[in-house]
């Protein structure tokens, strides 16, 4: 199967429809979309828009009316429904981990379950918890009661990507987690997909993390109709269309800088140990929080200093626009 490849392929979707049975109107209504190999795309919109139907009809667990999906190329509704579950990672919002076994059991069962040896098992469960910043020794014999929330999760994801497989569904699934552990959680997975370039399909309601996460976009209406489907720069620097603009809200440009790091804008001059510091990683948007807290229109980085003009004219915005936040 695909599952050869381990970094991410493509996926294509071709007129996909669900239509149940006693509904006057389909679920999903002729979905075209094209997913590049290696990449996250987000698909976001109203709850009940479809979008998690959609996204399950790729593994199947909701079977298409009609259409075509294909995963690196091999038509996906000609293969066997639980052969191809098990070379796609899954991660949902209920993370869904046995209680009855141990951390490392769950995280093992896909491999099992495709008959790996236990050497092999053991050695990836090692490999996994200490990429999702879990000590294996302290976690691995664990039960899921004795995690909180965001080692649940973390755990989870582990599981999806226990087998190595090319492609990873994965419906809000940091969405039951506080805002605080989600932050995190959505930073870590951001390394982690740098690292292993996927490709993924993540189901989200919030349009900040559609666009913290997303290396495109898709903006459903009803029935999974697409609004947009683009890059977030792209997105938020031109809006489909009214319904789009909603989403992006008010401040679309502090949204716009926050998709910058420092080290993208060529600084103005050499860097200064006088100014307010901040990392050539951070984000234009805490650059300029750095700037508003410290009431100056300057701040330096190892790169060199970053000016406010610098970081107007990085998202092509006026100076009003930035420090009104769009308003």
């Amino acid at each position: 199967m695909f599952d050869r490849d381990t970094e991410g392929v493509r996926i294509e979707l071709r007129s996909l429809t669900k239509h149940y049975p006693g509904q006057p109107a389909p679920a999903v209504d002729d979905v075209t979309l094209d997913i590049p190999a290696g990449e996250l795309v987000v698909l976001v919109g109203p709850s009940g828009c479809g979008k998690t139907t959609t996204m399950k009809m790729i593994n199947r667990l909701v079977e298409p009316s009609s259409g075509e999906i294909r995963i690196g190329g091999q038509d996906v509704l000609g293969l066997n429904p639980d052969q191809l579950r098990r070379h796609i990672g899954y991660a949902i919002q209920q993370v869904g981990l046995f209680p009855h076994q141990t951390v490392a059991q769950n995280i093992g069962l896909v491999p099992k379950l495709l008959g790996w040896s236990a050497d092999r098992i053991n050695a990836r469960v090692e490999e996994l918890l200490s990429l999702v910043s879990l000590e294996p020794s302290l976690f691995r014999d664990r039960y899921p009661r004795q995690l909180s929330g965001g080692q649940q999760q973390r755990v989870g994801v582990a599981r999806a990507l226990a087998a190595d497989p090319p492609v990873m569904l994965m419906d809000e699934p940091f969405g039951a987690t506080d805002p605080i552990t989600r932050e995190h959680l959505q930073n870590e997975f951001a390394r982690l997909q740098k690292q292993l370039r996927k490709t993924i399909i993540f189901v989200t309601h919030d349009f900040e993390e559609a666009i913290k996460l997303g290396d495109r976009i898709a903006i459903l209406r009803e029935r999974s109709h697409i609004a947009q489907y683009d890059t977030p720069a792209a997105i938020l620097a031109a809006p489909a269309d009214d319904y789009v603009a909603g989403f992006i809200g008010q401040d679309g440009t502090l949204k716009r800088l926050a998709l910058l790091s420092v080290a993208d804008v060529t600084p103005a001059l050499p860097p200064d140990t006088r100014l307010p510091q901040v990392s050539a990683d951070a984000s234009l948007r805490e650059a300029l929080d750095l700037m508003l807290s410290h009431g100056t229109d300057k701040c330096s980085s190892p790169t060199g200093v970053l000016t406010y003009a610098s970081l107007c004219e990085a998202v092509g915005a006026p100076a009003e626009a930035v420090v009104s936040g769009d308003r």
